[in-house]
């Protein structure tokens, strides 16, 4: 009977770790929530990038620490590609430095509905890797 009951538990928590495991990276890093500025988070390397678009098809990206705070542009750039998953076509956006955030703007893909919006940031020098955004966007479960 102990054994039974050791085995049951020893599984239980395999079980469980292995749920965790794959759960905590989005949960960890705000995937499962919108941003402080209402916006999409991705976690590129030691910082977040928050993504907020804008009626006209063009898109703000926030670089913030990783306690979703501070956002900055200063020694900081931002680059980034719009890629129509209806076809080969793929833009890239032009990004300027606006305030507090970055304003990314797409001249000929306007308001893809379907995609994928790749983000390459600095923030205050550090780099990322790429931050990939799927269109349409929502919230990560």
């Amino acid at each position: 009977m102990k054994n039974l009951f050791a085995l049951i538990l020893s599984l239980n928590l395999v079980l469980m770790t292995a749920f965790l495991l794959k759960s905590t990276p989005a949960l960890a890093h705000g995937m499962d929530q919108l941003g402080p500025h209402k916006g999409y988070i991705q976690m590129p390397g030691a910082f977040h990038t928050e993504l907020v678009p804008n009626k006209d098809g063009s898109y703000k990206v926030y670089l913030l620490d990783i306690e979703f705070k501070n956002p900055m542009t200063k020694n900081s750039t931002v680059t980034a590609r719009l890629k129509s998953a209806n076809s080969t076509e793929s833009e890239d956006l032009t990004c300027e430095e606006s305030g507090e955030h970055f304003v990314c703007k797409s001249g000929n893909l306007k308001k893809v509905k379907k995609g994928e919006l790749i983000v390459s940031a600095k923030r205050d020098g550090a780099p990322g890797s790429e931050a990939k955004y799927i269109l349409p966007l929502k919230v990560q479960h």
